[in-house]
C-alpha cells in the first residue's frame, strides 16, 4: 500500500502533526483502532497525553489508540509463538559467549577469563545479529580477529536459538506472521510510524511489511541539517518507503549560558531554574545534559539541594545501593573465610537480620569482636566461645560477692547475650558460606543465593517497608539471582567466585529511573529530547570535548570492519550525527531553549571550547555568521550570559538556588548572620589570611580546653 509520510519537526510541531493524523483516521469512526509506533517510552507517554486533550479543540479524550515501540509490538505479535523459548537476557548471553570461548580456540584465548573480554564480545554480537549473511561473510575478511569473532559469533547464535530468543529473533518472527496473518494487519487498524530514528534492518524489515499490508503513515521528524537527518531518511529507504520532503530551517537554541567549569555551570542552571518555576509548572521543564558524567549527579545532588523535585535516568546503578552492595560484600567474605573487618562492612551496609529473624547489631558485635579478638575463620567459634565463657565466669563471680551489683550484672548478661547471638550468627553465615563453595551448577547457586538473600534480608513484605530505590535494587538482585538458574544450558562452569562476577555485572547495567515522569523537572540525556514537549529546555555540557566529545573506535568492529558492512554497521560518522540530531530535537522541544558550556576544567587547568553543534547558535546570538569556535569570547549580546566564578554568582546572583547558597552569599556581604558555624568560618578564613600568628595556625596560647600535663 501507499505510505504517506508528513515531514515536521520535533516538539510541539510533531505533536501536532500527530494529532491531525490521528484526527483524519477517525474522521468517519472514533473507535477505528489506530496503532501508533514510537520511537521511545517517554515519547509514547508524551504522545498518549497530547492526544487524550483531544483531536479537536471542542471534544476532550480520545478511544481506540495503541501505543507501542517496534520491538514492543513484535513481543506481542510472536512472543507467544515462539514459546517455550524464553528472551535472552545478558546473563544468559554471556554465558554463552563464556562457554564458547572454553571450547573453541581463537585469538581471544590470552584474555578470555577477563569480564571486560565477554562484555565486549556480547555487545560486538548484539550489532552483528543484525546482519545480513552476506555483510557477516564481507566483515569476516578483514582481518584474523573478525573472523574468529564472526565464527565465534556464529557458535553462540546457535547455541542460543534452540532455547532462547533475542529482540532480531522476536521482530523477524513478527515479521514472518504479517506476512502470512492478514487478521494479525487488520487487528492494528491504521499505523503511524512517529519519529523513526535509526532502525536496524529487523525494525526496518517489520515497517516494510506494515507498510505493505496494512494503511501506514509516517510522521517524519527532520531537522534541517543533512547530516543529522541522513540515518532517519536511510530508515524509511531499508523500509522502501521513499521520502522527498523539504528540509525545515535548522532549530537554534534561545539563549547561552557558560561558566568557569562544569561545576559552576549547573550551579548557574539551577539557579535559573529556581527563577522559571516561578512562573513555569516543574513538569514543563526538562534539564538535558550531553554527557553522562558529570553532569548526571551533578544535575541529581543540585537540584535536589535546591529541594527541587526531579525524575529521569537514575545516577546510581543497583550494585551502588546498599542492599546490592551488601549482599556482593556477604558473598565474598567466602573467599578468605570471613574476615572481621569485612564481616562487619558486609552486614552494616544494609539492615541484616540474623537467621531467626531479629535485626543485627553491628556496633555492639563489632566492639565485642575485637575485645574477643576475633580475626577469621574458626575464631568465630572458638574465641567467641571463649569470651562468652569468661563473661559467665565473671557474672558467677560477682554474684558470689556479699553485694553483687545489679547494673554490672545487667552489662554481663548483654555481653552475654550480645556473644552468644554474634557466634550463632557468624558460624552460620559461614557454614552457608561453605555449602555455597561446594556447589558447581548454576541453578543449585541460584537457589541457595535466593534462600541466603531472603535470609539476610527478607522476605517481600519486609522488603516492602525499605525507601522504593533499594526496594527496586533488591527486586534486581533477586530476578538477577534467580536468572542464573538457565546458566546450566550452556554447560559453564560453576562456582561462587563466577556467580559473584556475573551477578556483579548484571548489577552494573542495572540504572533504575528516579522518580515517575511527569512529576517534577525531567532530567535526562539529550537523546530524550525525541519526541518531547516542554515549555523550557536547558541543554547542559555542550563543551566540545563533551558534547560530542571523542569517539573511541571500537576494538572488536573497527572502522574498517564497519565500512565492510555496506551500511549495517553504525559508523563512527554515523554516533557524530545521532548526537548532532538529538541536540536539534531539544533545540525544538520548547518555545525556550537555554543552552551552556563550561569554558574550562578547574580540575585539570585546561580551558574549553563551544561544541561544534552549538556554534550556529552563538552566530545566531551575536549576529556574526562567520564567528570561528576559537573566538567564541568576542560574541557579544543580552542573550550570551556568563558566569565569571563560583565567588562572583554567589555574590552577584539575585535567586540563590539553595539555602546554603543565601548563607554563603549573606556572610560573604558583611551582614550579619548570627550563625556560629559561618561566624567561625569567617573568622578562620579572615586568621588565615593574615600576617598575626592565631590560633588557626597552630598558636593554642590561651586556648580553652586543653589538657594540662604539668
Amino acid at each position: 500500500m501507499p505510505v504517506q509520510v508528513h515531514a515536521t519537526g520535533y516538539g510541539r510541531h510533531a505533536l501536532d502533526t500527530l494529532r491531525a493524523v490521528v484526527a483524519e483516521m477517525k474522521s468517519d469512526d472514533a473507535m477505528v483502532p489506530v496503532t501508533i509506533l514510537l520511537p521511545n517510552n517517554i515519547a509514547g507517554i508524551i504522545a498518549r497525553r497530547h492526544l487524550a486533550q483531544g483531536l479537536t479543540d471542542a471534544h476532550p479524550g480520545v478511544a481506540g489508540v495503541y501505543l507501542a515501540t517496534l520491538p514492543r509490538l513484535a513481543e506481542q505479535l510472536a512472543a507467544h509463538a515462539l514459546a517455550p523459548r524464553k528472551p535472552a537476557a545478558n546473563a544468559i548471553v554471556a554465558s554463552a559467549w563464556r562457554s564458547v570461548l572454553d571450547h573453541e580456540h581463537s585469538v581471544f584465548d590470552p584474555v578470555k577469563d577477563h569480564p571486560a573480554t565477554v562484555r565486549a564480545l556480547v555487545n560486538a554480537h548484539r550489532e552483528l545479529r543484525d546482519l545480513t549473511h552476506a555483510s557477516l561473510e564481507r566483515v569476516a575478511t578483514v582481518s584474523a580477529l573478525s573472523r574468529d569473532l564472526v565464527r565465534l559469533h556464529r557458535s553462540v547464535t546457535a547455541r542460543l536459538q534452540t532455547d532462547w530468543y533475542d529482540a532480531t529473533t522476536l521482530l523477524d518472527a513478527a515479521s514472518d506472521r504479517l506476512e502470512t496473518d492478514g487478521d494479525a494487519c487488520a487487528e492494528l487498524g491504521h499505523l503511524i510510524l512517529y519519529l523513526p530514528q535509526a532502525l536496524t534492518l529487523a525494525e526496518a524489515r517489520l515497517g516494510r511489511v506494515l507498510a505493505d499490508k496494512a494503511e501506514l503513515t509516517v510522521v517524519l521528524g527532520l531537522t534541517g541539517v543533512e547530516r543529522a537527518d541522513r540515518v532517519v531518511r536511510q530508515s524509511l529507504t531499508r523500509m522502501g518507503v521513499t521520502d522527498d520532503a523539504p528540509k525545515p530551517k535548522p532549530g537554534v537554541a534561545h539563549e547561552v549560558m557558560h561558566a568557569s567549569d562544569s561545576d559552576d555551570e549547573v550551579r548557574c542552571v539551577v539557579r535559573d531554574v529556581v527563577v522559571t518555576l516561578a512562573s513555569t509548572p516543574a513538569h514543563r521543564v526538562a534539564v538535558l545534559f550531553g554527557a553522562t558524567h558529570p553532569y548526571a549527579r551533578l544535575l541529581h545532588e543540585h537540584l535536589g539541594a535546591a529541594g527541587i523535585t526531579i525524575n529521569g535516568s537514575g545516577t546510581r546503578p543497583v550494585n551502588e545501593r546498599a542492599i546490592g552492595r551488601g549482599f556482593l560484600a556477604v558473598l565474598a567474605l567466602a573467599a578468605d573465610d570471613v574476615p572481621r573487618a569485612d564481616f562487619f562492612t558486609a552486614v552494616s551496609e544494609t539492615p541484616t537480620r540474623t537467621f531467626d529473624g531479629g535485626r543485627v547489631p553491628a556496633s555492639r558485635w563489632e566492639r565485642l569482636s575485637r575485645s574477643a579478638a576475633v580475626v577469621c575463620g574458626d575464631d568465630w567459634d572458638s574465641r567467641l566461645a571463649t569470651y562468652a565463657a569468661d563473661v559467665q565466669t565473671a557474672i558467677d563471680a560477682e554474684k558470689q560477692r556479699d553485694e553483687p551489683w545489679q547494673s554490672r550484672l545487667d552489662a554481663y548478661d548483654r555481653d552475654l547475650a550480645a556473644a552468644t547471638g554474634l557466634r550463632a550468627f557468624a558460624t552460620a553465615l559461614r557454614d552457608r558460606l561453605q555449602q555455597g563453595q561446594a556447589l558447581s551448577t548454576w541453578s543449585a547457586l541460584s537457589t541457595w543465593a535466593v534462600g541466603l538473600f531472603t535470609d539476610l534480608y527478607g522476605d517481600d513484605r519486609q522488603l516492602a517497608q525499605l525507601p522504593p530505590e533499594e526496594q527496586y535494587a533488591a527486586v534486581t538482585v533477586q530476578s538477577a539471582l534467580r536468572g542464573l538458574a538457565g546458566l546450566d544450558a550452556f554447560e559453564t562452569a560453576a562456582d561462587l567466585p563466577r556467580l559473584i562476577e556475573v551477578l556483579s555485572l548484571e548489577l552494573e547495567s542495572a540504572l533504575p529511573r528516579v522518580g515517575r515522569f511527569g512529576d517534577g523537572v525531567l532530567v535526562a540525556p539529550l537523546s530524550a529530547a525525541v519526541g518531547l514537549d516542554v515549555d523550557v529546555v536547558y541543554a547542559v555540557g555542550l563543551s566540545e570535548d563533551t558534547y560530542p566529545g571523542r569517539l573511541h573506535e571500537d576494538a572488536l568492529l573497527l572502522e574498517r570492519v564497519r565500512d565492510s558492512s555496506d551500511g549495517e554497521l553504525a559508523s563512527y560518522r554515523d554516533k557524530l550525527d545521532a548526537k548532532h540530531r538529538h541536540l536539534l530535537a531539544a533545540f525544538g522541544a520548547a518555545p525556550r531553549v537555554v543552552a551552556s558550556f563550561p569554558r574550562g576544567d578547574l580540575r585539570r587547568s585546561t580551558t574549553r571550547l563551544p561544541s561544534r553543534f552549538l556554534l550556529p547558535t552563538l552566530r545566531d546570538l551575536c549576529g556574526n555568521g562567520e564567528l570561528a569556535a576559537t573566538e567564541w569570547e568576542s560574541a557579544e549580546s543580552p542573550l550570551i550570559r556568563g558566569s565569571a566564578s563560583y565567588a562572583t554568582g554567589i555574590i552577584t546572583v539575585a535567586m540563590p538556588a539553595s539555602e546554603q547558597e543565601w548563607r554563603a552569599g549573606v556572610a560573604v556581604s558583611g551582614q550579619p548572620l548570627h550563625d556560629d558555624t559561618v561566624d567561625s568560618a569567617v573568622e578562620m578564613v579572615t586568621a588565615r589570611g593574615s600576617d598575626a600568628f592565631t590560633r588557626y595556625d597552630g598558636n593554642l596560647t590561651g586556648a580553652d580546653g586543653l589538657p594540662d600535663f604539668a
